[in-house]
């Protein structure tokens, strides 16, 4: 049985933790899509170098050239940039799961805590109910001596 006054701070940690772990979730999506964008990028400037190699050996003109060389620097370009939006996706995915997983740790020292709180409040009650029925079996063993010695 949980402490009613427990229940709703882990009710809170609880919501706190799938909050976060929704976050992680979601950040951790990101990253793969990023990743994804990225070699599919690297993957198509991979193609496009080959197919232009293919044409080129039948002879390029100089503006052709230019223009190839002008792309290909447009994709290096655009993979700097999306290998930067990579690693920040990752980073953010990280940062999310630690979080996430810090406060999975709060939520299980909260438990661990009520749960200690459960058996020490227990560990009472058998007391009690020791004392209790020590209490009855001394009344009723007096109760029979007071009775014998009136007999």
């Amino acid at each position: 049985m949980i402490n009613p006054r427990f229940s709703m701070l882990i009710k809170i940690q609880q919501e706190r933790e799938e909050k976060l772990q929704a976050q992680f979730v979601a950040a951790q999506q990101f990253f793969q899509q990023s990743e994804q964008k990225y070699q599919g990028l690297a993957n198509y400037r991979t193609e496009y170098i080959h197919q232009s190699q293919q044409q080129g050996s039948a002879g390029l003109q100089s503006r052709q050239y230019t223009q190839f060389v002008s792309f290909i620097g447009k994709l290096d370009q655009a993979l700097l940039q999306q290998g930067r939006a990579v690693a920040q996706a990752k980073a953010a995915a990280e940062q999310r799961k630690q979080s996430w997983l810090a406060m999975q740790k709060k939520r299980k020292a909260l438990e661990l805590l009520v749960e200690r709180s459960n058996m020490a409040e227990l560990q009472k009650q058998l007391q009690q109910e020791q004392r209790n029925a020590d209490e009855f079996a001394s009344q009723q063993f007096m109760r029979r001596l007071f009775t014998a010695e009136q007999d």
